[in-house]
């Protein structure tokens, strides 16, 4: 929790001026001569914003660089990839794939990335994203694994990072023994550093290995609960395509099968303004390389091809998780229950300590999927054991919620595509008989109309913990919706993406008591002149309900809570050099009866690479102004490799971040960034242990990597 907001003063009138007519400097002078092409780079970043704007969880987005990464160094083969490693490219759905197959029939194969822009749904944005990715020219075909070529062929590489806050914080202040004594989660038990290290091996795509370890600010370093170094470790070994085994997961590994109804582990995007991605790509068995300490399987799994068209995956985990227990009187008898999973996977005080890996889940089952050229169909099935009994804690809305210690989850997936058409669906249920439905399609009306259309239906005793289809509430409970989306190409160098999404919650919700409803619609227009000049115009609004918060009243009410979002972007690349964004963000939140909240954000971007030495930084300077947290405005930061910044911009202030890139040789490579806020109406930062006794908050960040 913050501190109570203040008032909001206003900026300087000149200040705001000067900024304003800089941005339309920029747009008048850079939209007369030239822009930067949307490349995959800028989607995933796009989509990393929209997704951390739902959450206020701070996830490792690192696994979707590691897959871009791989794909950039062993490229896919155009002329000569299946369904399946089309599939790779995530930003192609099952209908774009079916259309390059057919054309490849039809013409005998692709020369250039010139061609693929006049297929049908291949807009040039799209084009643009997966060229780096795409080559022409045949590929080298899976090989056996030779220990040889391992020693000789074989990519290490090893990053350490460290970071911290500058300023002082209240859990790291010193107090006395006796204190203390008295109230013993009153003070962190480690430091503020935040240290990351990771090592990995991979020899092509063919096979990986490493390990990772993370502690976040406040937890100990080789002493006290932790006497072996980091509070989190990972490793992973993985092989692919070797004959009939088409994977194999040693240590910590994903699964993603289907739509994601029946069993999907880590992160998945949902609704974004490209309004046509609604349908999954599955990849099956792949490694964790991520920090996330939630949402990921550890032991061991495997993938094998039976036949050419039907592989079977099997899959066993055991593993131990954070919740907070308590004894219960059961049956006359006294036993320890958990009411809830922790997903923070913070280990700081005494009591978080107490809760860290405090029972066990162990997860052990199988996915069979069938494809013949369009078709495939998947089944999966699981069963999940805990060694405590899961009790919630009794709220109306927690009725419909899994609870004891054992469920089984099973789902059938299907999908169909062809030149014309994708469909899709996924019907799923638990094992207290719950189901969920999903079912969609993505359909071309025109070479420059695509249409998206999505309907759901997720019970609300559904029970499934890892399940993440699209969905408005975040969970695959509860829920039943329909989504329309659109992407209209208006020339070459244009279009125009929408979706509107309109739901029901069957049952209550969290701060939501009663049956509720609500809508969200999104509107974006992007224009690319040229190769050096984008820019994109958007708007979001989102009518949903919430309990009134009103002591007079004995009955909780619900009451509509809409929310506005508007957006002006600008991208220009001066040069092979030099790149310069834009941003102008207003937003709009208002939670009937109460008064309004506004904000707005503006920011600068300028990026430059030297040519006389191997420097590269990134600058950002951003003025805000939001009348309180709920106004906020999240925008994308750049940050050092495999590290994610998506910031809530609120109240008012100043904030801006240094990058710098330095390439000391071949193999090692240096990073540093600092960011610092500055609240103009604050004369505390935070809340409890976590709180600044000032209006500056700065965080510094030094990484090193060695590639061998």
């Amino acid at each position: 929790m913050e501190t109570p907001s203040i008032k909001p003063t206003h900026f300087p009138s000149r200040t705001i001026f000067r900024y304003l007519l800089s941005l339309a400097f920029t747009f008048i002078l850079f939209g007369a001569s030239a822009q930067s092409n949307q490349d995959a780079k800028e989607i995933i970043e796009q989509r990393i914003e929209e997704l951390s704007a739902k959450t206020d969880m701070n996830y490792d987005f690192s696994e979707l660089y590691d897959h871009f990464l791989d794909l950039y160094e062993h490229t896919i083969d155009i002329n000569t990839a299946d369904e399946t490693q089309l599939r790779k490219l995530i930003f192609l759905n099952d209908n774009q794939i079916a259309i390059l197959l057919a054309a490849r029939r039809r013409n005998g194969g692709f020369r250039s990335i010139y061609e693929l822009k006049d297929l049908p749904g291949f807009y040039v944005d799209l084009v643009l994203a997966i060229k780096p990715f795409i080559t022409f020219k045949a590929v080298k075909k899976s090989e056996k694994i030779q220990f040889s070529k391992l020693l000789k062929y074989g990519k290490n590489q090893i990053i350490f990072r460290y970071g911290r806050v500058l300023e002082p914080q209240k859990g790291y202040q010193s107090i006395k023994d006796s204190v203390l004594a008295a109230h013993p989660n009153s003070r962190y038990l480690g430091d503020k550093n935040k240290l990351y290290f990771r090592y990995k091996y991979q020899y092509r795509d063919l096979l990986s290995f490493g390990i990772l370890g993370d502690k976040d600010a406040g937890e100990e370093f080789f002493t006290g609960n932790n006497p072996y170094g980091f509070d989190f470790y990972s490793a992973h070994f993985f092989i692919r395509n070797q004959g009939k085994l088409k994977a194999l997961a040693l240590g910590d590994y994903h699964l993603e099968f289907g739509q994601g109804l029946s069993l999907w582990s880590g992160l998945a995007f949902g609704k974004s303004v490209t309004a046509i991605d609604i349908q999954r790509q599955a990849r099956g068995l792949r490694p964790n390389t991520s920090a996330n300490e939630v949402l990921f399987f550890r032991g061991a799994a495997a993938t094998y091809a039976i036949n050419k068209k039907i592989d079977f995956t099997a899959f066993y985990s055991n593993k131990a998780m954070d919740a907070g227990l308590s004894i219960r009187d059961t049956a006359n008898t006294e036993e320890l229950v958990f009411s809830s999973l922790q997903e923070s996977g913070l280990h700081r005080t005494i009591n978080e300590m107490k809760k860290k890996h405090s029972i066990r889940e162990q997860i052990f089952g199988g996915n069979i999927n069938y494809k013949n050229h369009g078709l495939r169909v998947g089944f999966t099935s699981y069963k999940t054991i805990y060694n405590k009994k899961l009790l919630k804690d009794g709220y109306p809305y927690q009725l419909y919620d899994f609870q004891g210690k054992e469920n089984f989850n099973m789902g059938l997936n299907a999908s169909y595509a062809n030149r014309y058409l994708s469909a899709f669906g996924e019907v799923a249920m638990s094992a207290n008989g719950g189901k969920a439905l999903l079912i969609g399609s993505i359909f071309n009306l025109h070479p420059r109309l695509t249409f998206s259309l999505l309907y759901r239906n997720y019970q609300k005793n559904y029970q499934a913990f890892y399940a993440i289809p699209l969905s408005e509430g975040g969970k695959s409970q509860n829920e039943e919706g329909i989504y329309l989306g659109a992407l209209l190409q208006l020339g070459n160098h244009s279009n125009l993406r929408f979706y509107y999404d309109i739901f029901k919650f069957p049952w209550l919700k969290y701060r939501v008591n009663a049956p509720s409803n609500g809508n969200e619609f999104s509107l974006q227009y992007e224009r690319t002149p040229n190769r050096h000049f984008r820019y994109y115009f958007r708007y979001q609004y989102e009518d949903k309900m919430l309990n009134i918060t009103d002591t007079k009243v004995a009955m909780t009410k619900l009451s509509h809570k809409y929310r506005h979002n508007i957006r002006l972007h600008l991208s220009y690349k001066v040069n092979h050099q030099l790149k310069l964004q834009s941003r102008l963000s207003l937003s709009h939140y208002q939670h009937i009866p109460d008064a309004a909240s506004n904000g707005y954000l503006l920011f600068q971007d300028v990026q430059y690479s030297f040519n006389s030495i191997p420097l590269k930084f990134s600058l950002r300077y951003a003025l805000f102004n939001t009348d309180d947290y709920n106004s906020r405005i999240y925008a994308y930061e750049n940050d050092v490799l495999y590290k994610f910044t998506v910031p809530g911009y609120y109240y008012q202030g100043q904030r801006y971040y240094l990058l710098l890139n330095y390439k000391l040789n071949r193999a090692l490579s240096f990073w540093f960034r600092i960011a610092q806020t500055n609240y103009f109406n604050r004369k505390g930062i935070s809340a409890n242990l976590e709180e600044i006794n000032g209006s500056t908050r700065s965080e510094v960040t030094f990484q090193l990597r060695w590639k061998f």
